[in-house]
């Protein structure tokens, strides 16, 4: 008799167990249920056709490369109760200390900065609201070298973004003005004007 450690059930018995997905760094990665063989049941955990595998079920298929999940190198959350909390937790704290979140929207990791942010901070991009690029430009600063922060902020006035005055306005502003991230854009705009 096997008792599966996630669902507490007989897998010879089992119609299926009950995690379907996996997570990697905190992103969700859905499992394949079984397809069955020609009994209908997989040959060596056990579940019926369209259940969950149970861990470490020979015929389980990674989620992530497609490879035997049992014997890829690839790692989940799941896989140990000591995960680096800095990776799995999404809650965090940025360089300006402000409580982030990151989430996946579809492909795309996206930061959630939680915090007070002015009206005037923010603009509207395909209909998601976000921040400005001068303000999203002083939260990235702490977080990048110098030598990126001057590519950013470089290509921000080829691009029209913002102006140098407007972003030495910014960072001078009772409630930016003490942040890490904009001392660091002074110094990048004070190399700028130079």
């Amino acid at each position: 008799m096997a008792v599966c450690d996630w669902c507490h059930r007989e897998m010879t018995t089992a119609s299926s167990c009950s995690v379907g997905a996996l997570h990697r760094n905190g992103r969700r990665y859905v499992l394949r249920p079984h397809g069955g063989q020609s009994s209908g049941t997989c040959g060596d955990c056990g579940v019926a056709r369209g259940g969950w595998h149970h861990p470490g079920c020979d015929v389980q298929p990674c989620p992530v490369c497609g490879h035997q999940l049992m014997s890829c190198a690839c790692r989940f959350d799941e896989d140990a109760p000591e995960v680096d909390p800095s990776i799995a937790e999404p809650l965090g704290v940025d360089g300006n200390g402000l409580l982030t979140e990151r989430m996946w929207f579809g492909e795309q990791e996206v930061v959630i900065q939680r915090g007070d942010v002015p009206e005037t901070d923010i603009t509207t991009v395909d209909g998601i609201r976000c921040t400005t690029a001068l303000r999203t430009v002083i939260d990235l600063a702490p977080e990048v070298s110098a030598s990126h922060l001057e590519r950013m902020v470089r290509d921000c006035l080829e691009r029209g973004l913002f102006t140098l005055e407007e972003a030495r306005r910014r960072v001078a502003e009772p409630d930016i003005i003490g942040r890490r991230g904009a001392e660091a854009l002074r110094r990048v705009l004070r190399r700028s004007a130079a």
